[in-house]
């Protein structure tokens, strides 16, 4: 169980939290074949609250409840070759938005009727090593998902593209009836060549689909993003990867592993909204969704130094991601939200004596595209900005990065009589953030209090918010017993 506060005051913030539980049991039913049945539940809430007191406030709840059951079996055919093959159901409850606005004692219910789905899959894959040079595994993935009552479905019409849709129809459906259906092919394929003791290529397709999606208009992840699942106005999104790389490590020892990949993904049914999209709390959310496609491509570079005092490794990702929706953008290939052009990550250990330890994480990310207005024009002395050109993803915010440092001190790992401890423990003193860097984490804008002269303009400004913007100090201690 695991929930954080965001808290303004004891009124206003939002909060989040997960409570999850797992049985797993575990069959070997001969020598050959090996079971393993997992059964999953997930309960995940997230909530906003605002308002002075009781006579004036607004509280939104929402919550995503999961029960998962994944049958899976290993059956060893021999000493190279390995079938794995399964399946996979999930029960999705969600509860969009369970929300209370109360105006000088007057309460209004806004709250919006649950959703139900059902993700089962059955997959097969085999895992073969043909000889010392050659291997591969293949497999392949039926999924369905049924987007299932009680519930509503509306019919939309597109009249402009990017603009909302119209209304055309509804229909009811009652407990468990299916609403909408969707069925897809998730094949894959990993080949490996191992040209020599210490160097091999790999090279792999698959073809991933998801049926539930995230839905969000800032440009950082936050707890009030809206969840929801594929329905007769929503595809699931179909993602095809392909990649290959060549791996090598180095030394005598295996004391460094270096690689570098290059991988491309092109994707279908990206979400994304029209301007002016109202996302929270809408019933008619499905109106304001639009459907495109994306694609992603990279060059990942990793090395790592496994020996010695000092040790650590460093990772660097030179990529894109764009989408494409008619209608948004003049219909050309824009930024995505999640597009990153320069990803680097260095992290260092340096063993100072058999029981401390020193390491430094140091993290750098491009800034994340966003839309900002390219104009604005007044209304009774009130700024209306708005994008002249109707462009998606023009400015980037500010670059991420930040600097970690901790130190380790290991327990004793023996009693004073010299015999082995049972128990090990651990303390670790850090400090978040060491140069106390402002990341940003959403930037908006706002115009002048003051009233300006007649015919003078008006002030505007940018504000740029950052969660945490200081250095954190932070001690634990860790025992395993």
């Amino acid at each position: 169980m695991a929930g954080i506060n965001f808290l303004f005051d004891k009124n206003q913030g939002f909060t989040w939290g997960n409570k999850t539980a797992t049985i797993r049991w575990n069959h070997l039913f001969g020598d050959r074949l090996f079971s393993n049945f997992t059964t999953f539940f997930s309960d995940y809430d997230y909530s906003l609250a605002f308002g002075e007191n009781s006579r004036d406030r607004f509280e939104w709840k929402s919550r995503i409840r999961t029960v998962n059951f994944k049958p899976e079996f290993t059956y060893f055919i021999n000493a190279s070759n390995e079938l794995i093959f399964g399946g996979d159901i999930i029960y999705y409850t969600f509860n969009p938005a369970n929300a209370i606005g109360v105006s000088d004692g007057e309460s209004v219910d806004i709250s919006l009727d649950k959703k139900y789905g059902l993700e089962s899959a059955i997959f097969i894959g085999n895992d073969t090593k043909f000889n010392d040079m050659f291997s591969a595994e293949y497999g392949l993935r039926v999924s369905n998902f049924q987007y299932m009552g009680p519930g509503t479905i509306f019919e939309w019409e597109t009249v402009t593209p990017g603009k909302q849709k119209q209304y055309v129809s509804e229909t009811k459906f009652e407990d468990f009836e299916s609403m909408a259906s969707y069925t897809n092919f998730e094949p894959r394929l990993a080949i490996k060549v191992q040209t020599g003791e210490k160097t091999s290529f790999k090279a792999s397709y698959n073809r991933m689909t998801q049926y539930v999606h995230l839905i969000s208009n800032t440009t950082a992840s936050n707890p009030l993003d809206v969840w929801t699942p594929s329905t007769n106005n929503i595809k699931p999104q179909l993602g095809d990867q392909y990649a290959i790389g060549l791996f090598k490590n180095f030394g005598p020892n295996n004391d460094y592993e270096f690689s570098v990949e290059a991988y491309y993904r092109d994707t279908q049914n990206q979400i994304e909204y029209i301007d002016g999209a109202n996302l929270l709390i809408n019933q008619y959310l499905e109106a304001d969704l639009l459907s495109g496609i994306g694609k992603a491509q990279g060059l990942e570079f990793y090395l790592k130094k496994n020996t010695g005092k000092l040790n650590g490794w460093i990772s660097y990702t030179l990529g894109s991601s764009e989408l494409k929706v008619d209608g948004i953008n003049n219909t050309e290939w824009y930024p995505a939200r999640y597009d990153q052009r320069h990803n680097l990550k260095v992290v260092g250990y340096y063993e100072l004596s058999q029981r401390w330890t020193l390491s430094a994480n140091f993290t750098y990310l491009s800034g994340t595209p966003t839309t900002f207005p390219t104009d604005r024009y007044t209304q009774q002395n009130y700024l209306i900005p708005y994008n002249a050109f109707e462009s998606r993803g023009n400015v980037r915010i500010p670059s991420f990065h930040r600097l970690d440092i901790s130190a380790t001190l290991n327990g004793r790992k023996y009693k004073r009589n010299g015999e082995l401890r049972k128990n090990t423990d651990y303390w670790v003193f850090g400090f978040y953030n060491v140069y106390a860097r402002r990341n940003p984490f959403s930037i908006y804008f706002s115009q002048g209090t003051d009233r300006p002269a007649l015919d003078m303009p008006i002030d505007s400004y940018a504000t740029q918010v950052s969660i945490v913007g200081t250095i954190i100090p932070a001690v634990s201690y860790n025992f395993n017993f």
